[in-house]
């Protein structure tokens, strides 16, 4: 089995915009891929320590790594590899499960229940009360369920109770 080198916080070698840090993530030894959020560039002790090295955790090298980013920011000066590779991931209604969002914090309603979709309240579900709805997650469910015991056929009309 091959041992690997213990973890050593440094400066993002690539784009020289994210230091990579216990303090950003405390798991970070144990996730394979912590990423650049900038340039995309794989946290890689051995291929920061010898920029040829390919198929480490980056399939290029750290210097074709570093040409390659080069050139993206040639065609967009302002280029951000997480803006530029973002996926949307739909995603049922965390509230009722009726209505499917197009993208996690697409901020559309739910025509069920008026959840309003919010990945970050969705991250934490009992926190951010009155932010893009007018209770966290947890709370907004259960409102939902209680409006539900009293008429099946509930369905939102005006901030997530009947009118």
């Amino acid at each position: 089995m091959e041992e690997r080198k213990e973890f050593k916080s440094m400066m993002c070698p690539v784009c020289g915009k994210l230091y990579f840090t216990k303090n950003n993530d405390p798991n970070v030894e144990k996730i394979l891929g912590y990423k650049c959020h900038f340039c995309g560039w794989k946290y890689d002790l051995e291929q920061a320590e010898d920029p040829n090295l390919k198929n480490g955790n980056n399939e290029m090298s750290l210097n074709e790594y570093r040409d390659w980013y080069q050139e993206q920011l040639k065609k967009d000066p302002d280029y951000d590899f997480t803006d530029s590779n973002y996926q949307p991931k739909a995603h049922n209604c965390p509230v009722c499960g009726k209505h499917r969002f197009t993208s996690e914090s697409s901020f559309d309603i739910c025509p069920f229940c008026g959840w309003e979709d919010d990945a970050l309240m969705e991250d934490q579900p009992d926190k951010w009360d009155g932010c893009s709805n007018d209770l966290c997650l947890n709370k907004f469910r259960e409102r939902y369920q209680k409006e539900l015991k009293k008429n099946p056929n509930y369905k939102f009309k005006k901030d997530g109770l009947p009118s």
